[in-house]
């Protein structure tokens, strides 16, 4: 039996340096989720509140005192203090309860929650959907997956997959518009392109060290792949700054060529044959165009149909469809019904959610170069 309590949240331990001090780094993200996620629970029934590290609300509007968990562990504010809390394999009890109370009796509705936080709501026999942004972001919108600790829920989740032909018959659109584009550079066959990624992205956060890995660490590998290719690119992150330990370590390969151009403009060239990073979604999509990819450090999601186990724990998370963003999706849900959620309601528009997430950098370009 599902709760008919909807409470929303996401990582919201982790903090956010501002020129005033710190702040929480997705407290707009659970502002987000409450738009798409809570307007739509709300018509299918749900009672619906959030818990995050928001400074406009009030303590009985759902916000989180954050600064007093890192107080209570004797850690740094800061994002070193955010990388070694991520790596807590358990807390005491005291503090495990205080973050458990805003969920008790509760369905909790997450968008990429922290893995200490989703062992605990598991542990307490609380169920739980979290919301993953899929790697592939050059379809005709972004694409969320969704993991749950509850083999009922994920059912649902499997009745509403996403169509898995879509992505290629995306990426084969973008060929064929690049087929009458000039390439973004002179290449040469057997091009080996390397992405770079944000310097302290939680993709790249080693939990165990509480380290953030960067492409310095793997010279060798880099410099076996660079030396046996005909050409090789460097394509920096847009949110990185150069003096980021990745920038720093690709400027001192001398033949790796630095390039800004389009990332699907770049893997619709038959010229590009290897796609590298640490673990970039750039790699996911570099693969449906049919490129090689190499993989530094595992993937920081597990993408598929396994469902959790009688034991605990989350099955894998699955690519939806739009149907998640419906009321029909949550009162199947609160039904325990494994079926796949009417049509979306209304006129289908390309990008509804890329926009409503500010995320329309990168792809725009190629969006309308395909307009």
């Amino acid at each position: 039996m599902v709760e008919r309590r909807l409470v929303l949240t996401g990582d919201f331990l982790r903090p956010f340096p501002m020129p005033s001090g710190w702040e929480s780094a997705t407290w707009k993200n659970i502002r987000w989720l409450d738009g798409i996620v809570g307007t739509a629970a709300r018509l299918a029934g749900f009672e619906v509140s959030t818990v995050s590290w928001d400074e406009r609300l009030g303590v009985d509007a759902g916000y989180f005192d954050t600064p007093a968990v890192y107080r209570a562990l004797g850690l740094p504010l800061s994002t070193d203090g955010w990388a070694r809390l991520a790596g807590l394999a358990e807390i005491d009890a005291e503090l495990a309860d205080a973050l458990l109370a805003p969920f008790r009796d509760s369905l909790v509705v997450g968008y990429e929650m922290p893995d200490l936080l989703l062992a605990l709501l598991d542990e307490a026999g609380i169920a739980v959907v979290d919301l993953v942004l899929h790697p592939l972001r050059f379809l005709d919108d972004l694409v969320f997956a969704l993991r749950t600790n509850r083999p009922e829920i994920h059912a649902l989740l499997l009745a509403n997959e996403l169509d898995a032909e879509l992505p290629a018959l995306s990426a084969g659109r973008i060929r064929s518009k690049a087929a009458w584009m000039a390439p973004p550079l002179p290449l040469s066959p057997g091009t080996v392109l390397i992405l770079g990624q944000v310097a302290r992205d939680r993709a790249a956060l080693d939990a165990e060290t509480g380290r953030f890995a960067h492409l310095g660490e793997h010279g060798a590998e880099l410099l076996d792949l660079v030396t046996g290719a005909s050409m090789a690119l460097f394509k920096p992150h847009p949110y990185d700054h150069a003096a980021s330990p990745s920038q720093v370590a690709m400027r001192a390969f001398g033949s790796v060529q630095r390039t800004e151009a389009n990332l699907y403009h770049l893997l619709a060239q038959d010229e590009v044959e290897t796609v590298v990073a640490l673990n970039s979604s750039g790699l996911d999509e570099a693969a449906v165009f049919g490129k090689r990819t190499v993989w530094l450090r595992p993937p920081l999601y597990a993408f598929g149909r396994t469902s959790p186990g009688p034991a605990g724990g989350f099955g894998e998370a699955v690519p939806q469809d739009g149907a998640w963003t419906e009321p029909a999706f949550w009162r199947l849900l609160a039904a325990g019904t494994a079926q796949p959620a009417p049509p979306i309601s209304g006129m289908p528009r390309p990008n509804r959610l890329r926009k409503s997430m500010n995320a329309d950098w990168g792809f725009g370009a190629i969006d309308r170069i395909l307009a």
